[in-house]
């Protein structure tokens, strides 16, 4: 019998473990992030992150960098959609052969990198 009483009790507290922590069992980082370079010095990053709902779980910050150095940071408060953000940046004209790269972050766990070089 207090063996029994040893196994529910323990089995509660693992329950209420998992549920403290299930935010987090349940959260991925951002799949992929694709760049797409237009005319005018124009970034286009649009970060893959399928999610229930995007006001919780989303992605928080996009960094771009050109050469490895920080060009933009930009910060969010959720998701434009359930399965992604997608986001403009004004980089400039940037010269021949520059590696371009964005990193988006997800606001619960993880980070996904991008990158393309500039023809």
């Amino acid at each position: 019998m207090k063996r029994m009483k040893s196994r529910s009790a323990l089995f509660w507290v693992m329950f209420a473990f998992t549920l403290c922590f299930s935010k987090t069992v349940f959260a991925h980082p951002p799949r992929e992030v694709r760049l797409d370079l237009r005319p005018g010095g124009e970034l286009v990053v649009y970060a893959a992150h399928t999610v229930d709902d995007p006001q919780k779980h989303y992605i928080y910050r996009i960094v771009v960098y050109a050469n490895n150095n920080i060009l933009l940071t930009r910060e969010y408060k959720s998701q434009n959609g359930t399965d992604g953000l997608t986001d403009t940046f004004a980089i400039g004209e940037q010269p021949t052969g520059t590696n371009l790269k964005a990193e988006a972050f997800c606001v619960i766990m993880g980070s996904a990198a991008g990158s393309a070089t500039v023809p």
